[in-house]
């Protein structure tokens, strides 16, 4: 990119440096945002600033935090080598050009309110404008974003991740993305969740879900009813009667705690009435909960509301009120032989 305006004076240079901000953000620094690119990453993911080309993000409770600051000769941060690089070659929007523009801005490609300043042909350091404001290369200045014409595409998030690391789908909580030779793919975790602060699929119970996906026609001959959630002990999707065809986007509620989803009762139950086979630990308050393995001598160890162990009662059989094994023969639907 060529420029034909001129260069400002030294002092004038610093007024303007100030005003806009440019300024070299300290490692380890939060990046406050209001769209943050670490909501959808796991813990300690590495990611390039889609607002900055010269800063590498560390995700941090899916909040990001700024542990690389690319400046001088190596002004880029590279997403893959995780560290700063003179040049770019993903295409990733990244690249600028101060030939014949030193002392002077440039406009950022990525986003509508950031610029360089080019300190010569061979070193640009970034900057942002304030809130509501757009740079604008015309006037070398920020204007407001209301008489701005800039526009900028949607985040290209295998611009900004290395490949193969998984990042959160919010739309389903079996869903995860993860970028293949630097496209976007969309994949599923099979009879588990996504666990977005791990990165990896779980066992369901463990995810706290808000978004629990549809069984396929789930609600199928089915009409003004409850149908459970096939993935929770509480959880029920609400079929209701449609004109043609049958509901096929069914409104997903759950019980109060220490009740389960009976859909032969249509209602909330005692969990003891419940043949959920799903994690029986779920939401409740005691420390030992039946087992669905046939028989009723087994119990599931509950912690903080998820079951972290299944163990025997040997011959004898399990009282969940009494909270222990015991020789009176106990039949719970769930575990009725």
């Amino acid at each position: 990119m060529s420029g034909n305006f001129k260069t400002p004076n030294s002092s004038a240079l610093a007024v303007v440096l100030l005003m806009l901000g440019v300024v070299l953000m300290r490692p380890s620094s939060v990046v406050a945002r209001e769209h943050d690119p670490c909501q959808f990453f796991p813990n300690n993911t590495v990611i390039r600033d889609p607002d900055d080309c010269s800063r590498g993000l560390t995700c941090i409770n899916f909040e990001s935090v700024v542990t690389k600051n690319c400046t001088g000769s190596k002004a880029f941060f590279d997403k893959d080598k995780k560290d700063c690089v003179a040049s770019l070659s993903d295409h990733s929007l990244c690249q600028i050009s101060c030939v014949n523009a030193t002392g002077t801005f440039v406009q950022d490609p990525k986003t509508c309110y950031g610029y360089y300043y080019c300190q010569d042909e061979s070193w640009a350091r970034h900057g942002t404008c304030p809130d509501t404001y757009h740079f604008d290369f015309a006037t070398q200045s920020c204007i407001y974003s209301h008489v701005s014409n800039c526009t900028v595409k949607e985040l290209n998030f295998c611009a900004i991740v290395k490949d193969n690391e998984k990042f959160n789908d919010p739309s389903s909580c079996e869903k995860y993305f993860v970028c293949k030779k630097g496209k976007l793919n969309n994949e599923s975790c099979k009879d588990t969740y996504y666990d977005a602060v791990k990165g990896e699929c779980v066992q369901k119970s463990k995810v706290n879900c808000a978004n629990h996906p549809v069984p396929d026609k789930l609600c199928n001959k089915k009409s003004n009813v409850y149908v459970a959630d096939g993935a929770t002990c509480r959880g029920r999707f609400y079929c209701r009667a449609m004109a043609t065809n049958y509901d096929t986007n069914p409104t997903w509620s759950q019980c109060p705690e220490n009740r389960f989803f009976s859909e032969k009762h249509q209602a909330c139950v005692e969990p003891m009435l419940s043949d959920c086979t799903h994690d029986r630990c779920e939401s409740r308050n005691k420390t030992f909960v039946v087992s669905p393995t046939k028989g009723c001598r087994h119990y599931l160890h509950c912690v903080n509301g998820i079951s972290e162990g299944e163990y025997p009662c040997g011959n004898y059989f399990f009282d969940e009120e009494a909270q222990a094994c015991t020789t009176r023969i106990i039949e719970y639907p769930v575990c009725a032989a």
